[in-house]
């Protein structure tokens, strides 16, 4: 507990949700509701990947599909012997019929190459086939273009029903809006009919992630938000993988998006079946709402809350909530003007947001491209999923012990380092290991920004700055989908080009305060007093390592 509420007798929701347990009846039971949403997200962030993976296909030549050994003299073949995707031979020009009597080697011209005009396709299971999108590799990444710019609505929307409507009714919306929009997308008759429901779908239901973290932590007390963060990326991962299991099993884009989208519907009776947050209802002042859920909990988990606890807490919502009324006004005024004129905020918020751009746009585009790689698409994307979770258990016991400024830095260091050597490295186990390092190490920086970038912001406007940040972030897992196109020009230029984002991001980190064990800045002050105790420290290690080398 806070000293100084300990000292004044005073009693918080915290101090009943550790009275509760973390995981009582109670908690588990929400905890099995909120996950299930998490863990579709998790499918429907990689699903396009496999929507729009590329096919088997060649040039359709009419007059020779009769003729089984026409390919070798109609299309040429790549350095791996494989038929070109998107040339055929020219026929000389005295070949004017297409008929099979001309389906012959002298027919055609070996040392001329034009485009098709049509493609055999050899498999089916994603929408290049279904919608002849052969050669059109620009509106395959559009598709993922579309699928993140949707984030653009889906992170402030959710934000709104969030704090007017309450936590659950947010919930309910983003998974319920999922599924009847993936459905409709899996019924799509044409390219563009699958775009605009691409873009649809997490437009509406691209925050449902947020929507349950934020429910979970109210659900929990201080000891348990570091096991909830844990839980939500891990079942978040194994959303990855299943959809990728899935997408391997079905071989059918259609059947793949009924599977995984049709349970999101049902997703609506949490209305009934799922508590709203305490927190939130007393913020409300909705006090006997929030007193009933919290006398559920301790009926389910067997404990007793005195009742005094309960009155205390409602005493205190009610002034939290009349000095927040009385503060409003002169807080937006005021405070806001100060924040507009402040360097160091308009500092802080550069950095972070091109922390951000850079990350989303590394960690998503490892793994976009991971499938682009040679071996088995499937394999490759499960284990670029899998080494998420080393890292982020790393995360968990390397801030608090080293530091968020050494560790994200030195994060963002080694993927740089990793990622633009990684062309250099002969293709085989090493180049695969460098691979997989670079998604470590962007997932440690990545998952760790979370934590520092709340650190380093005000409270008053810690929740609008992050969400800025993240808002503008979105331009980088905007752009990862279209990174595949760069290795027409070099193949290793994608990676090139993620490394000298992180190895960029380090030094910026460098230029940020400390925050491990600082208490977080409650006013513009205490902000730029984390840049005044910074610069002290800096200055104390330097005359310590002067000293020590005078002797």
């Amino acid at each position: 507990m806070d000293p100084e509420k300990k000292m004044n007798n005073e009693v918080t929701v915290d101090d009943i949700l550790t009275i509760l347990g973390p995981f009582g009846k109670f908690n588990v039971y929400g905890f099995i509701l909120i996950l299930f949403p998490v863990f579709l997200a998790g499918m429907y962030s990689s699903v396009y990947n496999f929507e729009v993976m590329d096919l088997k296909y060649r040039c359709a030549v009419p007059e020779c599909e009769d003729n089984p050994h026409h390919i070798n003299f109609t299309i040429p073949h790549d350095m791996d012997g494989e038929p070109a995707k998107c040339l055929r031979y020219a026929p000389f020009s005295n070949v004017t019929n297409a008929n099979s009597s001309q389906c012959s080697p002298h027919f055609y011209d070996t040392s001329t190459e034009i485009e098709c005009d049509s493609y055999v396709y050899l498999e089916e299971h994603s929408i290049v086939k279904e919608f002849d999108l052969g050669c059109q590799d620009w509106k395959r990444s559009l598709v993922g273009t579309v699928h993140n710019a949707g984030f653009f609505i889906a992170i402030p929307l959710t934000g709104l029903i969030s704090d007017k409507y309450g936590r659950r009714p947010a919930l309910v919306f983003a998974s319920v809006a999922n599924g009847i929009f993936g459905v409709i997308r899996a019924l799509s008759v044409n390219y563009d009919m699958f775009v605009v429901f691409e873009f649809l779908e997490p437009a509406f239901g691209g925050g449902v992630y947020t929507a349950c973290f934020v429910l979970a932590l109210e659900l929990v007390g201080p000891k348990g938000r570091v096991f909830v963060s844990l839980l939500f990326n891990t079942m978040f991962i194994l959303g990855g993988v299943t959809v990728t299991l899935l997408s391997w099993w079905l071989l059918n884009w259609r059947y793949l998006l009924f599977i995984i989208y049709t349970p999101a519907v049902f997703v609506f009776i949490y209305i009934w079946s799922l508590t709203e947050s305490f927190r939130w209802l007393l913020s409300k002042g909705r006090y006997e709402e929030a007193l009933n859920v919290l006398s559920k909990a301790e009926k389910m988990n067997k404990v007793n809350v005195p009742k005094d606890h309960y009155e205390q807490v409602e005493k205190q919502a009610t002034k939290q909530r009349d000095d927040r009324k009385c503060e409003n006004e002169e807080r937006n005024q005021s405070t806001f003007n100060q924040l507009l004129t402040s360097p160091m905020i308009w500092k802080r918020l550069f950095i972070c947001s091109f922390l951000w751009i850079s990350s989303t746009l590394v960690y998503y585009g490892l793994s976009i491209n991971a499938i682009e790689l040679s071996g088995n698409s499937y394999v490759n994307y499960i284990v670029i999923l899998v080494i998420e979770a080393p890292a982020n258990i790393c995360k968990l016991i390397f801030l608090d012990r080293f530091g968020r400024k050494r560790v994200i830095a030195t994060a963002y260091f080694l993927t740089g380092l990793i990622l633009i050597n990684y062309g250099f490295v002969p293709a085989g186990n090493w180049s695969i290991l460098l691979y997989l390092g670079g998604k470590f190490f962007i997932t440690l920086a990545y998952n760790s920004l979370y934590v520092f970038a709340a650190e380093v912001f005000p409270t008053n406007y810690r929740t609008s700055l992050l969400a800025m940040c993240s808002t503008i972030g979105r331009i980088g897992s905007t752009v990862a989908p279209q990174t595949p196109l760069l290795t027409k020009y070099y193949e290793y230029m994608p990676t090139m080009i993620f490394g000298t984002m992180a190895a960029i991001s380090g030094f910026l980190v460098l230029t940020l305060p400390e925050t491990n064990n600082l208490k977080l800045p409650d006013s513009l002050k205490e902000a730029q007093d984390q840049d005044k105790r910074q610069d002290v420290k800096e200055t104390d290690e330097k005359t310590l390592a002067d000293n020590k080398t005078r002797l």
